[in-house]
């Protein structure tokens, strides 16, 4: 008997209880404040950096009322000297030395040059500080870099983000995973907040982050709101596509069932522990056992799938049958795939390439 074809199909994570492992990385080189073995909360510092400065040009010579040749005899701080808020760089006297007309640091920094009639400035920015974001325990520290952080909860992959990344509690805003959020019901409540619907309207989103939510989370999203959502850098989490797409099933069912607990919103991806957008719920929000390790995917009878491509793009559902056989479709093409039943109770045939497992 022939063996069906069955390719290694792309793979969206959506589980209840698992352990990761996640990075957490400063832009620049700094100091680590924890140690292995550490368990670390959500909102904890676990190292810091100071960030790159700016240039800030000073036209020196006249704030002081004098020349360019006799800007630098009244100096007190010399090129490539550190300076703090207020410290004095320069001072001139006046009326025969009864006042006094000086010029002091803005900010922290150094004194970068001094050319011509005009002060370089190399202010400094506030230290960066790197958050935990997720609870649980540093397994490896990568020394002046960052930390590798194993955590148990429930997650779930999407498959677009913008915006950072948010800590809060989930607040299911519809009660269906086809419902549009609209502006009317996002309120004083929504402060601090990840939101969940199954899509939202740009009046919505924009009194979101005039509510200061935490961040979003959402089925679909209108492609013409991809700008929007990056301009007001409010973290958003597409879960399914773009465009009229409702919530996924098992994204809406899992976020549902953890209603009010505490999760984090990481829309960066992109890294090597963290490839795509993910909403995270800790294990101490669930309250399950943190010795279960997720499944892993196997394209099989029984595995939960998702339509990717085709004109049932979006729909989830059970892989029912493994055909040994490729089958022709509408288009007079022969193709291998599977047989899927649709949480509708459909039963229908698609091609391996318009196919993800899900779970």
């Amino acid at each position: 008997m022939a063996e069906p074809f069955v390719p290694s199909l792309p793979q969206t994570r959506v589980f209840p209880m698992g352990r990761i492992k996640r990075e957490r990385m400063l832009p620049v080189r700094g100091s680590v404040l924890v140690q292995n073995g550490g368990r670390v909360g959500s909102l904890d510092v676990v190292a810091k950096a100071d960030t790159l400065g700016h240039l800030r040009p000073i036209p020196l010579a006249r704030y002081l009322h004098t020349t360019e040749a006799d800007l630098s005899k009244y100096l007190v701080r010399n090129t490539g000297d550190p300076v703090q808020q207020r410290d004095l760089i320069a001072s001139r006297p006046e009326l025969f030395g009864a006042l006094r007309r000086v010029y002091r640091a803005p900010a922290a920094g150094r004194i970068a040059a001094l050319q011509g009639a005009w002060l370089t400035l190399d202010l400094a920015d506030k230290p960066f500080e790197l958050p935990a974001l997720y609870r649980g325990t540093i397994v490896n520290v990568v020394q002046r870099l960052g930390v590798v952080i194993e955590a148990t909860g429930a997650l779930a992959q999407g498959v677009w983000g913008a915006g950072g990344e948010c800590y809060g509690v989930l607040k299911k805003m519809v009660n269906a995973p086809d419902q549009i959020l609209e502006e009317s019901k996002v309120d004083l409540s929504a402060r601090g907040v990840i939101l969940v619907a199954g899509g939202i309207t740009e009046a919505a989103l924009a009194r979101a982050a005039q509510e200061r939510a935490a961040g979003i989370v959402v089925g679909g999203l209108p492609p013409r709101l991809r700008e929007v959502v990056k301009a007001l850098n409010l973290p958003t989490l597409v879960t399914d596509g773009f465009g009229a797409t409702a919530m996924s099933a098992p994204f809406y069912e899992l976020l549902s069932s953890h209603d009010g607990d505490e999760a984090i919103v990481n829309t960066f991806g992109g890294s090597p522990s963290t490839t795509r957008p993910e909403v995270f719920i800790p294990l101490l929000a669930t309250g399950g056992d943190a010795s279960i390790a997720p499944r892993p995917l196997i394209a099989q009878v029984g595995a939960t799938i998702r339509v990717i491509g085709g004109k049932h793009l979006g729909a989830t559902g059970k892989i029912v049958n493994i055909p040994t056989m490729a089958r022709n479709l509408e288009s007079g093409i022969s193709a291998w795939g599977a047989e899927i039943e649709l949480g509708s109770g459909d039963r229908i045939f698609e091609p391996w390439e318009n196919l993800e497992l899900i779970g």
